[in-house]
């Protein structure tokens, strides 16, 4: 698993810095821009009830094998129109549309899956080597996008993006899990599922503050690292692609070392604190970009910037494998993978309509103060009477 989703990660990280700056390229409107970026995190609001009853119901190893086939197939129709000149923003959209779709039942498949290949001990080290492996796909993703542009152009990168998802599927079916294709007959119908899930969820005060802290705190820096990180370096920075790539990888150096850091903090300190200092962390760091008239202190900033995500995501991940029952896994990473995702569609539909009147630098300033402050959500008792202790109600 480790390797295949290093592997498919970094074809996804290609294909999220490569599509801004494709779509700038092509129409140079900051707010198109945003809207076909959009495209890529609403399926998550549509589907994500849906696809966390099917990963509770299924083989959780084939949902992920087929949801990467299929986008495989729909990444490499993007270098074809590029070559045979049939590319539009429409195209763009519906295909970042798709993938996003298909994402919607891979990544809730993942993280309900890992209990199952590992001991409950192991597990925060398992979601960490997770986080690394991701991370490292976010350093390699964009190193790779900058050299490979001035070797084989834009086009190609989206190609390496397609083939990266063959490996993946490789990889995955290596894995030895649990048998979980379960018939139709012992289940009531899917919708009743989705309000299972749902009357679960609101039967539990601390994992509906976890799921309102995620919404809001998304709603504030996800729009900015997707929309406002490429018109910053374009805008500010005055500089070109390869610089966009630094950033990334910057970026995303940092978010590895947060991942060990994470790894060696959860052993005396709980996650809940651990995710909330992240969150501080995080909102802090995005302000710092304001005086940053550079691409050597752009490139320090985000470094530091991005030890903060893993202590955020991986904690996150933790906190729900550890206090949710293995039957109702699924649709709860569904419903975080929805407050994302859905929260990243509005948050870069407001980011690039903000960019429209505002400088990409005055925007992280507001911005990161906006999302440091959510950490007061974060102070509600309930969210601190959650038993995260690693051991499972049921491992199913």
């Amino acid at each position: 698993m480790w390797f295949g989703h290093l592997i498919s990660h970094a074809g996804d990280a290609v294909f999220m810095i490569a599509l801004p700056w494709l779509m700038l390229d092509i129409t140079g409107s900051k707010s198109l821009t945003s809207l076909v970026s959009m495209s890529a995190y609403l399926p998550a609001v549509l589907f994500g009830l849906f696809a966390g009853v099917v990963v509770d119901r299924y083989n959780r190893k084939w949902i992920m094998i087929y949801s990467d086939i299929l986008r495989a197939l729909l990444v490499s129709v993007i270098p074809l129109s590029l070559i045979y000149g049939f590319i539009s923003p429409l195209l763009i959209g519906t295909i970042t549309f798709s993938l996003a779709t298909f994402s919607a039942f891979f990544y809730p498949a993942r993280d309900s899956l890992i209990p199952h290949i590992v001991t409950a001990e192991e597990l925060p080290a398992a979601n960490s080597a997770i986080s690394v492996s991701g991370q490292m796909s976010h350093l390699l993703g964009p190193l790779f996008a900058g050299i490979g542009i001035s070797i084989f152009g834009l086009r190609h990168l989206f190609t390496a993006d397609a083939i990266s998802f063959l490996f993946s599927i490789l990889l995955i079916s290596l894995i030895v899990g649990p048998a979980r294709k379960l018939t139709i007959e012992k289940h009531p119908p899917k919708w009743q599922g989705i309000v299972e899930g749902l009357t679960y969820v609101n039967s539990h005060k601390g994992l509906r503050i976890l799921l309102i802290l995620t919404f809001v705190n998304n709603i504030f820096i996800m729009g900015p690292a997707i929309i406002g990180l490429p018109v910053f370096v374009r805008e500010i920075l005055t500089s070109d692609f390869g610089v966009l790539a630094k950033l990334e990888v910057a970026m995303a150096a940092g978010m590895i070392v947060g991942s060990f850091v994470f790894w060696k903090a959860e052993k005396n300190i709980s996650p809940i604190s651990i995710l909330l200092f992240g969150i501080v962390m995080d909102g802090i760091t995005y302000t710092l970009l304001f005086f940053a008239e550079t691409s050597f202190i752009a490139i320090l900033v985000l470094i530091i910037h991005g030890i903060g995500i893993p202590l955020i995501t991986v904690s996150r991940t933790t906190i729900i494998q550890a206090v949710v029952p293995d039957e109702y896994r699924g649709r709860l990473f569904s419903m975080i993978y929805m407050a994302v995702m859905g929260t990243t569609a509005i948050s870069v539909g407001l980011t690039g309509f903000i960019l429209e009147f505002i400088g990409a630098d005055s925007l992280f300033l507001l911005i990161g103060v906006g999302a440091a402050s959510t950490v007061i959500i974060g102070f509600n008792p309930a969210l601190w009477e959650m038993n995260v202790n690693n051991k499972f109600l049921d491992r199913g």
